[in-house]
C-alpha cells in the first residue's frame, strides 16, 4: 500500500515538474499555440525569411502562416547558381500572399549570364503588388569583363498599368539597373513618402532633376552612372548625399539642410581644385567623405583656398597614393576644418604612371600649416598603414598641429604589401620569410609612430 502511494506521489511530482518546464501537452495548448493567427504572423514577420519558412513543418496550422508575413523578404545569391537562385525567388514570391510588406531586397550579385528581363520584371511587379516600403534590386556583377547588359527598369507606361504603383514606397535602391530619367521623375513625383533614393551603375541616367516638393527625401545617392551629363538638386530637407561620377556643374542648388556628403570620381577633383564652386553648401557639412581614387591627366598646381568647412566634425579620405609623393595636402584639409573632431584616412598605393597624376596637389609643410594650431581634433585613424616615409611624415605633422588628440588608430591590416607578388623564382620558404619580414617592418613602424604622440594619447595599433 505504501509502495503504491509513493509511486503515485512520484508521478504527481513528475507531472508538476513537466508543467513547470512547459513540456508536453500543456506547452502546446497553453503556450504559443493559443495565440491567434494574426499574432503568430506578426511574430513570423520579425524573423528572417528562411527561418519563417521552416516553421511550416511544425503542424498543419503552421504550414501556410509564413505566406502572410509582412516583414522583410530578403534574397541573396550567396553560393547559389543562377538558375537555382531565380527559381527560388520566383517560387517564394508566387507563394507569398502578405500585403503590405516592409521590404523586398533582391541581391543577385553572382550573375554570370544576362538576366532574363521577364524574371526580373516579375520581381518588380511583385514589389508593386505587395505595396513595399523598401525595394532594393542589386544586380551588381562580380566579373566586370563579361559582356552583360544591365537590366532595364520598366518604363512609366508599364508602371502606370497598375492602379497604385509603389504608393507606400519610402526607399528605392537600384544597383546596376538602367533607369531612365523619366522613370526617376515618376518616382519622385508619385511616391510622396520617399525618404531614400539610390541609383548606382545606371547607363540610362543622363539628366537628373531632384527638385522639391520632396518633403520626406532625406538621402540621395547617384554613383557610377557613366552617361550622366547634368544633375540638379533642390531639396530643402535633404540631409545625406553621395555623388560619385563624371565632372558636371555643381548640382547642389538649394540644399540648406545638407549635413553629410560623399564625393568621388572626377567631380571630387573639382572640390579640391575649384573650391569656390562648392562654397554655397560646404560650410554646413558635418561629415565629408572624399574618394580621391581617380587619377587625372592634368590639374592645376595647387588650390588657392579650400572650402571653409566650419561645421565639419568628421572627415574621411580614401585616396590613391604614390611612393615618394607627399601627403601634406591633407593637412590643408584639416586646417580648413577648425571644428573637426575625427579624421580618417585610407591610402591605396598605385603603380607609377607618368601620364596620370594624383587627384590632389603637392604642397610644402609651410603652405599646409601656415602657423596653424588645431585645438579640437580628438581622433585620428590611418587605415592600411605600411610605414612609408610619407605616411610617417603625415602623422608627425598631425601630432604637431593638433595637441588635443585623445586617440590614434594605426591599422596595419589589409595593406597592399601583404598581397605583393614576389618573383616566381623565389622559393616557398624564402617567400614566406620575406613576407613575414615585411609584416614585422610594418608593425615596427606603427609602434614607432605611436611613440610620437604624447603619453596621455591612447594609441591603438592593429
Amino acid at each position: 500500500m505504501e509502495m503504491n502511494k509513493h509511486k503515485a506521489n512520484s508521478v504527481a511530482q513528475n507531472s508538476r515538474k513537466r508543467k513547470e518546464k512547459g513540456i508536453g501537452k500543456h506547452n502546446a495548448s497553453g503556450g504559443i499555440e493559443k495565440l491567434p493567427d494574426d499574432m503568430l504572423i506578426a511574430i513570423l514577420s520579425c524573423m528572417r525569411l528562411k527561418d519563417a519558412v521552416k516553421t511550416s513543418i511544425f503542424s498543419r496550422r503552421w504550414r501556410y502562416l509564413w505566406r502572410f508575413t509582412s516583414g522583410k523578404l530578403v534574397f541573396v545569391d550567396r553560393e547559389m547558381e543562377t538558375e537555382n537562385f531565380k527559381s527560388w525567388v520566383n517560387h517564394i514570391l508566387q507563394l507569398h500572399r502578405g500585403r503590405p510588406v516592409d521590404s523586398l531586397i533582391i541581391r543577385f550579385i553572382n550573375l554570370v549570364l544576362g538576366p532574363q528581363s521577364s524574371d526580373i520584371d516579375s520581381w518588380v511587379f511583385s514589389a508593386i503588388h505587395k505595396d513595399v516600403k523598401k525595394f532594393e534590386l542589386n544586380l551588381k556583377r562580380v566579373e566586370f569583363n563579361l559582356p552583360v547588359q544591365n537590366y532595364e527598369f520598366p518604363h512609366t507606361d508599364k508602371l502606370l498599368s497598375f492602379k497604385y504603383p509603389f504608393v507606400s514606397l519610402k526607399s528605392l535602391i537600384l544597383v546596376h539597373v538602367d533607369i531612365e530619367d523619366e522613370v526617376v521623375q515618376y518616382f519622385l513625383a508619385s511616391c510622396i513618402y520617399i525618404e531614400c533614393l539610390c541609383i548606382r551603375g545606371s547607363n540610362a541616367t543622363n539628366n537628373l532633376q531632384v527638385v522639391d516638393p520632396l518633403p520626406n527625401l532625406k538621402k540621395l545617392e547617384v554613383s557610377d552612372c557613366p552617361n550622366i551629363q547634368s544633375m540638379e538638386i533642390c531639396a530643402m530637407n535633404l540631409v545625406t548625399c553621395t555623388y560619385q561620377g563624371s565632372k558636371i556643374n555643381s548640382p547642389f542648388m538649394k540644399t540648406p539642410n545638407l549635413r553629410e556628403l560623399t564625393l568621388g570620381g572626377l567631380f571630387c577633383k573639382s572640390f579640391i581644385f575649384k573650391p569656390n564652386k562648392h562654397s554655397s553648401y560646404s560650410a554646413t557639412l558635418v561629415k565629408l567623405v572624399l574618394n580621391l581614387n581617380t587619377r587625372v591627366r592634368k590639374r592645376t598646381n595647387s588650390s588657392p583656398d579650400l572650402p571653409q568647412l566650419h561645421s565639419l566634425k568628421r572627415l574621411e579620405l580614401n585616396a590613391v597614393a604614390k611612393i615618394r609623393r607627399g601627403l601634406l595636402f591633407f593637412i590643408s584639409l584639416i586646417k580648413a576644418s577648425p571644428n573637426l573632431l575625427e579624421f580618417r584616412i585610407e591610402l591605396k598605393y598605385t603603380t607609377p604612371d607618368p601620364l596620370r597624376l594624383m587627384p590632389y596637389p603637392s604642397v610644402t609643410w609651410q603652405q599646409a600649416r601656415g602657423g596653424f594650431c588645431h585645438k579640437k581634433l580628438k581622433v585620428v585613424e590611418m587605415i592600411s598603414f605600411i610605414g612609408y616615409e610619407e605616411e610617417r611624415d603625415l602623422l608627425d605633422k598631425i601630432a604637431e598641429i593638433a595637441p588635443s588628440i585623445e586617440k590614434v588608430l594605426i591599422d596595419t591590416r589589409n595593406t597592399h604589401r601583404r598581397d605583393h607578388k614576389l618573383p616566381n623564382s623565389i622559393s616557398g620558404e624564402v617567400r614566406k620569410q620575406m613576407k613575414s619580414n615585411v609584416l614585422r617592418s610594418t608593425e615596427s613602424n606603427a609602434m614607432l609612430m605611436a611613440c610620437r604622440f604624447p603619453l596621455e594619447t591612447k594609441v591603438v595599433v592593429k
